[in-house]
């Protein structure tokens, strides 16, 4: 980035329908704010960033948890539908200076979440979440082309979740089962859970990064970036009198990039090369075993040209990539395991004249398409659970899909050194039939869902 590079963005995110993942809201409201920047204090370089996020989500079933740990396998639930509302803050920032020259930089960062999630009504779930983590850097130039580098990271996080009602009535179940609180603990049929409803959740990791960077006149400039983080996590319940341990959760994550970048007078070429991978286990205490297995890998390239010609700009891009995950829940017998493609293809326009007065506009055609999978559930086995969140997420994720994204923005200057613009975006999904696995479903996913997108961009 540049010195005495910022921005500042204020947005607002919208999205409905029934075209959705079981445990995900029917209705999304989020309204955002972040800004980004660096600058140079005498020789060292300064980068930060922060956001904001104010989140409403709509009709929410079986998770009584964040958005930021997916993969987390233990965690409460009730069949009712739910309003939550979330508040998100995020800080980050590295300080860098370069040693012998130029030829070994350093780096120090740190990053800092913090989030309050709750329901509105009975069952009223509340999730309080922060996230600490520390980066060290160390990089060198072989040559003038070519550099190194690699980094050490460590972390800390802590989540609290409580479920509550305001109507004493119902909290054991016993006037509407539908009320009645599950704890999820891997990926089959939970059991009630209407007692001592509280657990922590302490996490630590620490990962390695390396680096390699490539600069030619000839070639362009190569990018590319290795990384693995080991995350820990404990989950107990706590009182005055001792602490009850449940269960260890173990989920290691390895990431690959190679990003290559070609400019020319009237053309620019780029090429994204990606691989990434996530395999977590728990450890349960009352068994003294594992009992369930997370598995996921995305292999991503995506390539793009731009041709400049006088003040417009066109650009055109392509995309593929692979998603597969699998679950296997050895207590409960179930083994889910899918695999799909996704292909994105997009054109794009962009004219700026003289002063600096910007427009643009792009239009990307998306397709994700089922390529095979694997369904093992037992019938002895089946629940509440199974039928509204395994069968109805196999059903989704075993469906095609394809949608189209448009997108809009202008910009002009404002005052000596400001860039001002709004941007408008738009995305419809719709899915094909879905595949009959012999299951009845409780519920089936809807047809399609849209989401929007406006903001307001300042450059600085």
């Amino acid at each position: 980035m540049p010195v005495t590079y910022n921005n500042l963005r204020l947005g607002y995110n919208y999205e409905q329908g029934h075209l959705r993942k079981a445990q995900d809201a029917t209705k999304l409201n989020n309204a955002f704010l972040s800004t980004e920047g660096i600058s140079q204090l005498k020789s060292v370089s300064i980068w930060g960033q922060f956001s904001y996020n104010r989140t409403v989500e709509d009709s929410v079933a079986f998770a009584h948890q964040t958005r930021n740990n997916l993969a987390n396998p233990y965690y409460f639930g009730s069949v009712r539908n739910v309003s939550y509302q979330r508040t998100v803050y995020s800080l980050k920032t590295l300080a860098s200076k370069n040693l012998l020259g130029k030829n070994l930089p350093v780096g120090l960062g740190a990053d800092y979440r913090i989030g309050d999630h709750y329901s509105t009504n009975d069952p009223r779930g509340e999730i309080s979440d922060y996230q600490f983590n520390l980066i060290g850097s160390l990089g060198y130039h072989l040559t003038d082309h070519l550099a190194i580098g690699a980094a050490y990271r460590v972390g800390y996080g802590l989540e609290k979740a409580n479920v509550a009602y305001k109507n004493n009535s119902l909290n054991q179940g016993r006037v509407s089962p539908e009320f009645t609180n599950y704890l999820i603990n891997g990926y089959g049929e939970p059991g009630e859970y209407n007692e001592n409803r509280t657990v922590q959740n302490n996490q630590k990791r620490n990962g390695l990064d390396a680096y390699l960077t490539f600069e030619n006149d000839v070639l362009g400039s190569f990018n590319f970036l290795y990384q693995t983080v080991k995350d820990n996590q404990k989950f107990d319940y706590r009182t005055g009198d001792g602490i009850t341990e449940y269960t260890k959760f173990h989920l290691t994550s390895e990431n690959y990039r190679l990003f290559w970048l070609k400019k020319g007078k009237t053309n620019k070429f780029s090429a994204d090369l990606a691989y990434s991978r996530n395999d977590g286990d728990n450890y349960l205490n009352v068994y003294l075993a594992n009992s369930y297995l997370y598995k996921n890998n995305t292999i991503a390239a995506k390539g793009y040209f731009s041709l400049i010609k006088d003040q417009i700009t066109h650009n055109f891009g392509l995309g593929l990539s692979k998603y597969e995950e699998r679950k296997q829940d050895g207590i409960a017998g179930n083994d889910i395991r899918f695999n799909q493609l996704n292909y994105s293809l997009s054109y794009g326009i962009n004219h700026q004249n003289k002063n600096n007065h910007n427009w643009g506009f792009s239009l990307t055609g998306l397709y994700n398409q089922y390529l095979d999978s694997d369904f093992s559930v037992l019938l002895a086995n089946e629940g509440v659970f199974t039928r509204n969140v395994i069968y109805y997420d196999y059903a989704y994720n075993t469906a095609s899909k394809f949608g189209a994204n448009l997108s809009g923005d202008y910009s002009i200057p404002m005052f000596k050194q400001i860039q001002a613009g709004i941007k408008v975006a738009l995305t419809y999904w719709r899915r094909e039939d879905l595949k009959d696995f012999g299951r009845a479903l409780t519920n089936t996913p809807g047809k399609d869902r849209f989401s929007s997108n406006i903001s307001l961009n300042l450059y600085f």
